[in-house]
């Protein structure tokens, strides 16, 4: 995704994504790192002033996602969204239930089977969990 989406689409997709990162009351360095590269790959920086208020404000007093996803009109904006929150979510290796039914809000709210959303969770978690196998296979190798 790049900036060819105007610019208040952009900043409410960063600021949900800064929501789920924050919806279980804690955000890790994984999730915070993560949601920088994701910021830099919708073409925004987490150095904008806007950008990272934004970020920061979201961290200490989270708005109601479904308001903030309402602002999202265009359906491959919205199911990018659910695929980073996602990611976001489950950066850490894990998910919070919080997270988890942030990330079902933000489903239901764009219009969007609750079941496959709970299905994108599973596959990101089993994947980082790969991930994190081939890399301990391939220490032991080096």
């Amino acid at each position: 995704m790049t900036r060819e989406y105007p610019e208040e689409q952009l900043m409410a997709f960063v600021q949900a994504m800064a929501n789920v990162a924050a919806s279980d009351g804690r955000v890790t360095e994984d999730e915070r790192q993560h949601l920088d590269d994701m910021v830099v790959g919708i073409g925004l920086s987490p150095q904008d002033a806007r950008v990272s208020a934004l970020i920061e404000q979201e961290f200490q007093k989270p708005s109601r996602l479904t308001d903030i996803v309402g602002k999202i009109e265009i359906r491959e904006m919205r199911a990018a969204l659910l695929r980073m929150i996602v990611e976001v979510a489950c950066a850490d290796g894990e998910i919070a239930n919080e997270e988890r039914a942030s990330v079902k809000e933000a489903a239901t709210a764009f219009g969007l089977d609750v079941s496959v959303a709970d299905e994108l969770i599973d596959w990101t978690l089993a994947s980082i969990k790969l991930e994190q196998r081939e890399q301990e296979i391939m220490a032991k190798l080096l």
